[in-house]
């Protein structure tokens, strides 16, 4: 029997499918230049996108605060998230809202300042928002032809 027999078309479909977002997410998220900075890690940029994109299918909209949604969407540690954030924010590419009125309802009987700050909306500077532009021009061309020219092709509703 040959190793294509082996697997259902199904699992075979997932196994390589699997296989070619991993291949994908190496080369996507390889080493980002900053401008005139030290270059991303891979996460960090994945980290940078994700907040760029303020969208998930793993966390709600519309007002998406502190990091639970990063660690959720990206499946990452909190703690990793939070380092993270931390070294965006020291390179300039997001910044931490101190505005904690969107946040207050969450803690009304927890008042702890370090709990709220972890829950401070996270926005990607103009700096970050040119960095994620770059890595864009760099990643579009392993989707050469995809998606098609319809704007509404990841649409899975409709």
């Amino acid at each position: 029997m040959s190793t294509h027999d082996e697997f259902g078309w199904r699992d075979r479909a997932i196994a390589l499918a699997s296989l070619g977002a991993a291949a994908l997410g190496r080369v996507a998220f390889t080493t980002a230049d900053v401008i005139g900075e030290q270059p991303l890690k891979p996460l960090e940029m994945q980290v940078l996108v994700s907040l760029a994109l303020q969208d998930s299918l793993a966390a709600d909209p519309p007002q998406r605060t502190g990091l639970d949604w990063l660690s959720r969407a990206l499946r990452l540690e909190r703690w990793v998230v939070e380092e993270i954030v931390g070294s965006l924010e020291r390179a300039n590419l997001v910044r931490r809202s101190s505005d904690t009125r969107d946040v207050e309802y969450e803690f009304a009987e927890n008042t702890d300042e370090d709990v709220i700050a972890g829950q401070l909306p996270v926005a990607v500077t103009q700096l970050g928002l040119q960095t994620v532009e770059g890595w864009l021009n760099r990643t579009r061309r392993h989707f050469s032809g995809w998606p098609p020219e319809r704007p509404d092709v990841d649409d899975a509703v409709g």
